[in-house]
Formats: C-alpha cells, sequence, structure tokens
C-alpha cells in the first residue's frame, strides 16, 4: 500500500507530467519503503533511486525487494554529485523534513538544467501560517529562489479527503498515518506541482 493521497494513480500522473526519457535517472525524496522507487522502475523503465532518513522503512523496502537501490540519507544532505538527476520526485514528503528550504537547495544541486521536480503534498492557504506546514505562496517563493518555474499546479485536495476517510474506515484511526496526512486545525489543502530547473540560484 502507498501511504499517500492518490497513491500509485497520483504517481502514474506526476510521472506522465514529467516525462521522463526512457532510462532517466530519477530520486524519490522521502522513499519509505521504496513503492515509488519499485513502480519507477518496473512500469516506467527509469533508473530510479531511493532515499529516505528511517532506516527501519528502508529495511522493510529491502525485504521486499532486495534489488531496489534505497539509500539512508536526509533530504538537506543528498548523497549525490551535482547535476546528476534528470527528476526528482516527493510525494508527501517535503512537508515533514526538518528543513524544506535545504532540502530545495539540494535538489536544486543535483538536478542537471531542465530537470524536473515533482512534489505532491499538504499545503494551507496563503494567508495561513502553522509550525511544519507551508503555505503555498511560501512554497512557490522558496522554488523561484532556487531557479525553479513552476510549470504544472493542481490542487488535489479530494484526494486527501478521500484518503484519510478511508483510511479511517479500515483501521478506525488516522493515528498511524505520518504527519502528511494528519490535518491541523487549520483548513488544509493538498495539491501536485511539477516545476522545471531553469537556471543556477542565484
Amino acid at each position: 500500500m502507498m501511504l499517500h493521497p492518490g497513491g500509485i494513480t497520483l504517481t502514474k500522473q506526476v510521472v506522465g507530467y514529467c516525462a521522463f526519457a526512457p532510462g532517466a535517472k530519477v530520486l524519490d525524496v522521502g522513499c519509505g519503503t521504496g513503492m515509488t522507487v519499485e513502480y519507477l522502475h518496473t512500469a516506467c523503465r527509469l533508473a530510479a533511486v531511493g532515499v529516505d532518513v528511517s532506516p527501519v522503512r528502508l529495511a522493510q523496502g529491502r525485504k521486499r525487494a532486495p534489488d531496489l537501490p534505497l539509500i539512508q540519507a536526509a533530504g538537506e544532505s543528498l548523497p549525490f554529485a551535482d547535476a546528476s538527476f534528470a527528476g526528482v520526485i516527493a510525494e508527501c514528503s517535503l512537508s515533514v523534513m526538518q528543513d524544506a528550504a535545504a532540502v530545495l537547495v539540494e535538489i536544486s544541486r543535483i538536478l542537471v538544467p531542465g530537470g524536473k521536480l515533482a512534489i505532491t503534498d499538504v499545503y494551507l492557504p496563503a494567508s495561513t501560517a502553522t509550525a511544519g506546514y507551508m503555505n503555498d505562496k511560501q512554497l512557490k517563493k522558496m522554488l523561484v529562489e532556487n531557479g525553479f518555474r513552476i510549470i504544472i499546479w493542481e490542487d488535489c485536495s479530494a484526494l486527501l479527503r478521500e484518503f484519510v476517510a478511508g483510511y479511517i474506515m479500515e483501521h478506525g484511526s488516522a493515528a498511524e498515518l505520518w504527519p502528511c496526512t494528519i490535518a491541523p486545525k487549520t483548513k488544509v489543502g493538498y495539491f501536485l506541482l511539477v516545476a522545471e530547473k531553469w537556471k543556477a540560484k542565484g
């Protein structure tokens, strides 16, 4: 099971928007057990790599698929060379990173010019500020500051509501979900974003 709203259907949509060339090197930041990495390898024929800070979740992924390239690393310090990836995907992970701005700096560093960044995550209305959650205005500003131009932004809030409701029906509570899917008391939305690295930072 993919523990993010929209599941494999939304992942497929993201990959279609990015239009990666066959065999392109793509990084999944916050990959968890590597379900998306596995999908990118088997269904999309991409050279996908996953990074996550949790040794437990990575071990679960390696047990399921021993050949998956899953690496323990933080998004704020990616162990890859400059301009070494054609794409980066962050599914419901940026909002739970310790320093989202630092993660975007690192993503920009490892992407080739013209490389694609795809994000699906929660966001707050532009007038709202809550610790741990960005509003859409803050995120867009950080992307521009790191040399990205946004080419697709879609509101997918209905997927968040459906996901949480379905999880509660199956498990009786949403308490086991990671923070990305647990909305704060303020109104929260869910989005799909694709951005292109079009210039060097600064």
